[in-house]
């Protein structure tokens, strides 16, 4: 399997471009993901008070739950119970070079990924036009989490999957589902 996923690495690597490189690290770039929050949350505010505050809430928890389970267990945890996985630019430093900024932790799972999909699902279900929009939000992370050589596609998935969980969770909590 890692065979397999190191070749798909290569793969969303081409073509070789320095354009393409500048927007993948801009696309992933946790000050954009913050702004892209900000912003969201200025305009819910400004524009839809009373969904906005809820929404708000869901967010807070979606993150939350991303701290405790993503960042705590798993990655903390593999550091510490030893299941960590090496990213893809540690693992294979010879063909795989870092695009953007070094992270250090656990390839597994994308928190990128995990955080924006729940955000994404909380704001989705606030506001259903913007369906579209998230799913081309999450593909264009995706694609730059891979390209940038800091995860492999199972971790993309894994932290997809678990973006889902805690949107879930979080509109089960706020009485929405």
């Amino acid at each position: 399997m890692d065979e397999f996923e190191k070749k798909l690495v290569l793969f969303f690597r081409k073509p070789p471009s320095k354009t393409l490189d500048i927007f993948s690290h801009l696309v992933s770039s946790v000050y954009l993901l913050l702004f892209f929050w900000f912003i969201v949350i200025v305009l819910a505010m400004f524009f839809d008070l009373i969904n906005g505050i809820y929404m708000v809430l869901g967010l807070s928890i979606v993150f939350i739950l991303h701290f405790l389970i993503s960042e705590g267990i798993f990655k903390w945890g593999g550091r510490r119970f030893s299941f960590e996985r090496l990213r893809p630019y540690k693992a294979h430093p010879e063909l795989i070079q870092p695009i953007g900024k070094k992270f250090h932790d656990s390839s597994l799972p994308s928190s990128h990924l995990a955080s924006m999909v729940g955000g994404l699902i909380i704001l989705v279900s606030f506001y259903k036009f913007l369906w579209l929009f998230a799913i081309i939000v999450a593909a264009l992370l995706s694609w730059s989490r891979i390209r940038n050589g800091m995860h492999y596609p199972s971790d993309v998935v894994v932290g997809i999957i678990l973006g889902f969980a805690y949107g879930y969770f979080t509109l089960l909590i706020l009485g929405m589902i």
